[in-house]
């Protein structure tokens, strides 16, 4: 995936860039980066280019129980953008075109996927599961790969070509 900067500054306030600019190197400098992100999220926490930015940041660092709200916010911000349920669980194929490319419905999926994962990599697989059923369950084409991953976890985290019969 790219990540254009321009766009991502497009979207974001001023102000909001001017805190965020106090945090170069986030990656590098995490001790810096993050207060940064966490006080933009504060003047601006239904931006979604923050929040996905913000969720990248935490997942990057495997901090997944502090990316999952960001996860949850951009889920959010995407099913009003839809003008579909904020509860997941209400949300079917008929809520929605799912097969359109188009920014809202990648963001809803992805951000379902992304709670599911992060769920999953918790090992939590009794709340990742469902999660990820019904991503399967909206992306017809399966462009995430829910379903390998729910097959992986429901074969408690074997691959497929494990045959269980290795003796080293």
């Amino acid at each position: 995936m790219t990540f254009d900067i321009d766009a991502f500054k497009a979207d974001m306030p001023a102000d909001v860039l001017a805190i965020l600019d106090s945090a170069d190197a986030p990656y590098s400098r995490p001790e810096a980066a993050e207060p940064a992100l966490q006080a933009a999220v504060q003047k601006a926490p239904d931006n979604l280019a923050l929040r996905i930015a913000s969720y990248a940041f935490y997942f990057y660092a495997n901090r997944l129980h502090e990316a999952m709200p960001h996860a949850e916010a951009c889920l959010a911000i995407a099913a009003r953008a839809l003008g579909v349920a904020e509860d997941w669980r209400l949300v079917d194929r008929s809520s929605a075109d799912f097969s359109d490319p188009a920014r809202p419905q990648r963001v809803y999926l992805k951000s379902l996927f992304a709670l599911g994962f992060c769920r999953a990599r918790l090992g939590d697989v009794e709340t990742a599961l469902p999660i990820l059923h019904k991503v399967a369950s909206l992306d017809a084409k399966d462009e995430l790969g829910s379903k390998t991953l729910i097959g992986f976890l429901q074969r408690g985290g074997a691959s497929a070509e494990s045959d269980g019969d290795d003796e080293d």
